[in-house]
Formats: C-alpha cells, sequence, structure tokens
C-alpha cells in the first residue's frame, strides 16, 4: 500500500483557518484547472481516501458525496447511523489500522486527505509515502497546522500550478520512484 498526502496550505503551513474554514482556498472555475494541480491523476491512480472525523463533518457539509466509487475510511470516535456509500468508520491506532486495510486492500495507492491532526500521526508513524503540498498565497496567522517532518523526506520537485499556487511534492527517503505519483507539468 502506497499512501499519498494531498492536501493544501497556506503560506504560513495552514490547513484551515481557526474556525476550521477553507474559504481562503481558491476554488478552480475550470475543471481541467483540477488536472493542473494533480487532483484528477490522484483520483485516478487512488483505490482508497483516508480521513479524520473533522474533515469527514465538514465534507458532509458541502453537498452530495463526491467519491462514491472509492472506498473511504474514517477515522472517528464517533457512531454514525448512515454513512455515503463505500464509506467505513474505524478508530484506533493508525498503525493497526492500517495493517487492517492493507490485509483487506493490498497493491493499493491511498490518498490521506486530512485532517492534521491524522496527518501527524500518519507521518509520526512512518506510514506516509508521499507527500503533495499545494501551497496557496495567503497568509493565515492562525489555524489548524500542518505539522509533517519533511526531514524524513526528499523534495523531488517544486512547481507553479494554476495562477498564484505552487506545489512540492516530496517521497519518503529510501522509497523508490517506481508508482511515485510524479505529475509531468
Amino acid at each position: 500500500m502506497s499512501i499519498i498526502l494531498y492536501i493544501a496550505t497556506s503560506l504560513d503551513g495552514f490547513i484551515a483557518d481557526k474556525n476550521g474554514g477553507l474559504d481562503w482556498l481558491p476554488q478552480p472555475s475550470d475543471p481541467a484547472d483540477l488536472e493542473k494541480i494533480g487532483y484528477q491523476k490522484l483520483l485516478d491512480d487512488i483505490t482508497i481516501i483516508i480521513m479524520g472525523d473533522a474533515s469527514y463533518r465538514q465534507i458532509l457539509g458541502f453537498g452530495e458525496w463526491a467519491w462514491p466509487d472509492k472506498i473511504t475510511y474514517v477515522f472517528t470516535h464517533t457512531t454514525y447511523t448512515t454513512t455515503p456509500p463505500n464509506v467505513h468508520c474505524i478508530s484506533g491506532d493508525v498503525t493497526t489500522c492500517m495493517k487492517k486495510i492493507n490485509t483487506a486492500h493490498p497493491d493499493t495507492k491511498t490518498w490521506l486527505l486530512g485532517g492534521a491532526d491524522l496527518a501527524h500521526q500518519f507521518a509520526q508513524a512512518g506510514l506516509i509515502d508521499e507527500c503533495i503540498i499545494t501551497i496557496a498565497p495567503v497568509t493565515l496567522g492562525e489555524g489548524i497546522k500542518l505539522e509533517v517532518p519533511y526531514e524524513n523526506f526528499t523534495l523531488l520537485e517544486t512547481k507553479k500550478c494554476l495562477d498564484d499556487l505552487a506545489q512540492k511534492h516530496y517521497i519518503k527517503k529510501n522509497k523508490s520512484l517506481k508508482g511515485c505519483l510524479l505529475r509531468k507539468p
């Protein structure tokens, strides 16, 4: 299993404002812009999405579930009476849970959607294979900070995408580039 943290941050490293909001993120108006930031490539390559409870609740508030064809695991202690298709709630240590998920879905690519706490747990456990960080030209000053220790990764590329967005692509040190989610400009 290959785990890819694909997430957006502000210039100062926040993934959400102090209220958990994402209004500061630019919204691509043209569907072709999604490919410029590698979103469609990511969706084409992954089988599984992993997220925390706060991210899940926020996404539910956006309307119709965007990924009914993807298997989604939500790390949560909340019991939901209904979930969208293919959404499974799990709880426990990330290493133990990922061993179970890997047993059920070996040789898959997985999108670690967020949030910050879950990404930090995955990074601390050494479970992230790639980080694709899109950086918006906004400084928030406070909010929910992404704290991933990049000293365990090698920077593969930095590129400009869309108007003012930059993107950094990291791979875990000593990991082969084979199967890496490299996107050409």
